[in-house]
């Protein structure tokens, strides 16, 4: 895993990270019905799913969320 990139482009979140950023639970991080519904972009590497941090911040401003202080 890129942890620890200085690199954006390249880190990766993992759905953990994820769920604690957006204070929604693990679960519904993990449901294939809420990725679904709000296009969340998260992809699998073997059984775990992650998601690109640029692409993550960048479809948070899209939903005009506000996560961690973050402005939307």
């Amino acid at each position: 895993m890129a942890k620890g990139t200085r690199n954006k482009e390249a880190r990766l979140l993992t759905t953990e990270e994820i769920s604690e950023i957006l204070k929604v639970s693990l679960n519904t991080v993990q449901k294939r019905d809420w990725r679904k519904q709000n296009g969340c972009p998260l992809f699998r590497i073997g059984k775990r799913s992650y998601a690109l941090e640029a692409a993550f911040w960048e479809w948070v401003q899209e939903k005009g969320m506000a996560a961690n202080g973050e402005a939307a």
